[in-house]
């Protein structure tokens, strides 16, 4: 290999992926192609994964074909359910792509997002996943990330997570794709949030990076997921529950892992006791089942419990559970 050529490959930086799987989203893909399209990132490509749109999506995909940033087009033969056609999606990112990160159908990112995201990963070789701020329907979304710290432990991430001491959004991240050799598939569908499920499973591995601007945008609207599930159904509640007992005891103490399930098992308890009231015994099935399945049978005590809890709370003595989810 001549020096020349030599210079180029090392000149050259990490190739990226941006995969963004789709489902009837005509109203909004353009926008998310378009800021693809106006990356300032050098080695990007755009696979996209049509889940058997019917609206209109395809016609646009096809329309941006012979762009800058090359886009690899899918189109699944049926129509597969969310998780799985994420996870089909990440499985078509190209094999020499050194980071994969998920960008929604309605979602859009700053200019610069990718190459600010690429120069933390590269900053340290144990990243596996780096994070920025965003903004939820042009609302900024706090996340409490220690001001200056651009890298950090994991397993203190995941901690912090759950002791609510900091956040982070799931699926405005960039990932090392080497993951995806462990962790396969990415998104585990026993969670509604098998994203945010996905990030806490990934860093107890390796550490977390932290892009301290604003570079991503989450469109929340009716038919999105977040507003057919997480809002509507509070399946955030459950995931929260299900995550803390899956992952907790691995990153916090006996003494730590204690205090914060009782204090939200009890918070969740009398937040399901007024989603009965308010919609029916149906409607809540699926948060008693949760509860007891990792607190076991609720009885008077359990009711006892919630209560004295909420009367110490009331007088001072205890802290209301104010972190997410609320």
């Amino acid at each position: 290999m001549s020096t020349e050529t030599s210079e180029t490959v090392a000149a050259t930086p990490p190739k990226v992926a941006i995969i963004t799987p789709v489902y009837n989203g005509a109203e909004f893909i353009r926008e998310t192609l378009d800021c693809v399209q106006a990356q300032d990132y050098p080695n990007l490509v755009h696979v996209v994964l049509d889940n058997c749109s019917t609206d209109g999506t395809a016609e646009i995909l096809a329309a941006y074909e012979a762009r800058n940033v090359p886009i690899i087009l899918h189109r699944n033969d049926e129509v597969l359910p969310l998780y799985s056609n994420w996870n089909t999606a990440m499985s078509h990112a190209p094999a020499d792509a050194k980071y994969v990160r998920l960008l929604c159908a309605d979602d859009t990112m700053s200019i610069t997002c990718t190459s600010k995201m690429v120069e933390i990963a590269e900053s340290d070789d144990d990243i596996l996943l780096v994070g920025t701020n965003i903004s939820k329907n042009d609302d900024p979304i706090p996340f409490v990330w220690p001001e200056g710290q651009k890298v950090m432990e994991g397993n203190e991430v995941v901690r912090r997570f759950f002791l609510n001491e900091m956040g982070f959004f799931a699926v405005h991240m960039l990932m090392r794709r080497d993951v995806m050799d462990w962790r396969n598939p990415v998104y585990d569908d026993r969670y509604t949030g098998a994203d945010f499920e996905s990030v806490l499973a990934i860093l107890k591995r390796g550490k977390f990076g932290m892009v301290h601007e604003r570079l991503g945008w989450v469109r929340i609207h009716e038919g999105s997921q977040t507003a057919a599930t997480i809002v509507k159904k509070n399946t955030h509640f459950v995931d929260w529950l299900n995550t803390l007992y899956e992952h907790g005891p691995d990153v916090l103490s006996n003494e730590e892992f204690d205090r914060v399930s009782r204090r939200y098992c009890r918070h969740y308890f009398r937040r399901a006791l007024r989603w009965k009231k308010e919609y029916g015994p149906e409607a809540v099935e699926r948060h008693f089942e949760a509860l007891e399945q990792q607190r076991g049978p609720t009885n008077l005590l359990t009711y006892a419990d919630a209560w004295i809890d909420w009367a110490l709370i009331r007088l001072g003595v205890r802290k209301y559970w104010s972190g997410w989810p609320s």
